[in-house]
């Protein structure tokens, strides 16, 4: 099993909506995460557990992706969150 921990407001994984691309960043390090979540406008971290077969991933990866209405990310260890948004803002394509 693998673990990753998802930014939460409320009852929904925490989105972000970079160049009209509505995005979940997930990460391995919780600490990421609760040391940005006013970045990201979350209020907790929770922690899934994911099999490391494909189909497990896109279970619950699918399951976090729809209640979010968005894509995810899954952010690098060891960079901080605002460099990882910074990116996502230069490399992704503008949608309208």
């Amino acid at each position: 099993m693998e673990s990753f921990f998802v930014p939460y407001t409320g009852k929904r994984p925490a989105s972000l909506c970079i160049n009209g691309h509505n995005l979940v960043i997930l990460s391995h390090e919780r600490s990421m995460l609760e040391d940005s979540l006013e970045l990201i406008g979350a209020d907790r971290v929770k922690v899934v557990n994911v099999k490391e077969d494909v189909a497990g991933q896109d279970r619950v990866f699918g399951k976090i992706a729809k209640q979010a209405d968005g894509g995810i990310v899954i952010a690098p260890s060891g960079v901080e969150l605002k460099d990882v948004i910074r990116n996502l803002e230069s490399e992704l394509p503008w949608l309208q």
